[in-house]
């Protein structure tokens, strides 16, 4: 085991059965939340004008993106530690720097997260695909990200405080990466791409 695996196995350790709970609790909803979303866009698309299908991948991308486990709710040591906003003795705060630290590997991830919605949202390009590859890709993105909800919300049960900020970390990097940016701009592909690399610390 490294010793960053030792810190962060430490890191979580504390974390006690009603916080992690909470945390499992606030996941679950997000995936079930999500999923009938997806259900939704799934039945839609087929309907959607071929003129309608960017505006159409652009609204997905922004619902996943709303649907990802980013708030502290779902969070076991904001769950358990910020009552006072001191977060003293926070492991994560101990291992990644304070959230609210301008820094902190948390801070670094949100800003480039919501900086990816910003250029999603404000993406006025169009298709540079036929609408039938963009009927298809869509369609086959819609049903692997429902696949990565289903089976996060089938690890959560099991999952100590360590696996399920793994589980986060593995599940935020997958959705990010199933985005369909080759249906966006450019500038949407890049801000993924930097989400991503963020994502490399945040745990």
């Amino acid at each position: 085991m490294t010793n960053r695996a030792k810190e962060l196995e430490a890191a979580a350790k504390d974390i006690g059965p009603a916080s992690l709970q909470a945390a499992k609790a606030a996941i679950d909803v997000n995936c079930r939340e999500y999923l009938r979303w997806a259900d939704l866009f799934s039945r839609r698309l087929e309907t959607v004008e071929a003129v309608e299908l960017h505006k159409f991948a652009r609204a997905f991308s922004l619902t996943l993106l709303g649907h990802l486990p980013t708030r502290p709710g779902t969070c076991p040591f904001c769950i358990q530690y910020d009552r006072d906003k001191s977060c003293t003795d926070c492991g994560y705060a101990a291992t990644h720097g304070r959230c609210d630290a301008d820094d902190s590997a948390f801070s670094l991830f949100i800003e480039a997260f919501q900086e990816l919605g910003r250029v999603i949202y404000q993406d006025t390009g169009e298709l540079d695909c036929s609408p039938r590859d963009a009927r298809m890709f869509l369609n086959l993105t819609i049903k692997v990200t429902r696949d990565e909800a289903t089976r996060l919300q089938e690890d959560l049960p099991s999952a100590s405080a360590l696996r399920l900020m793994e589980l986060k970390a593995a599940y935020l990097d997958a959705m990010i990466w199933l985005l369909p940016g080759l249906l966006l701009s450019e500038e949407v592909q890049e801000r993924s791409r930097l989400v991503r690399r963020m994502l490399l610390n945040y745990w």
